[in-house]
């Protein structure tokens, strides 16, 4: 299984990959990228690294804006390695509908396991299928085959999302 998150900030991504030590990273950059919600930090799930279109989906209908957007992608070896569980249980909220099982939360997290974390981001920083980039067009490509299959959910939306949508993101172009 592969698990997908969505970074606030493409730079980030940078930053704790050339850090010559997890210590000397920003404290806002953990905050931002890696900020936790009852110990658990949420990721979306995919049953395939090559075909994460469904996944991407239903994280950029739970953001706040249509933008480029940067990913990180983790597998089970990956998270099995660092001792990092998974809890399938709590469905994500996003205008997607239909894909709010996609979801899971890493759980159990403490400051070790975040340590892993960034190491993991470190490892897979290198390679461009577990750090994949939208462009601000190809997210707005994909939130009108959203609409398009008469998939989206409103109800679910943000408002700033939802004002964007109705903005940038008509049917016909």
């Amino acid at each position: 299984m592969f698990y997908i998150r969505k970074l606030s900030k493409k730079s980030n991504l940078f930053k704790i990959r050339d850090a010559a030590s997890n210590s000397i990273i920003e404290a806002d950059v953990l905050k931002q990228e890696l900020g936790t919600t009852r110990n658990t930090l949420s990721f979306w799930k995919s049953e395939d690294i090559t075909d994460l279109k469904n996944a991407m989906k239903a994280i950029l209908l739970s953001t706040t804006s249509i933008e480029t957007s940067q990913f990180i992608v983790v597998n089970d070896e990956m998270l099995d390695k660092y001792g990092i569980e998974r809890n399938y249980e709590e469905k994500g909220i996003t205008g997607y509908r239909g894909y709010e099982n996609l979801h899971v939360n890493l759980c159990n997290l403490d400051y070790g396991k975040m340590g892993a974390m960034l190491n993991i981001i470190k490892e897979i920083s290198g390679e461009k299928a577990y750090i994949p980039e939208l462009k601000r067009e190809e997210v707005k490509r994909y939130i009108i085959e959203v609409k398009r299959d008469g998939l989206l959910d409103e109800e679910n939306l943000r408002p700033e999302l939802k004002a964007a949508i109705d903005k940038y993101c008509p049917l016909t172009a």
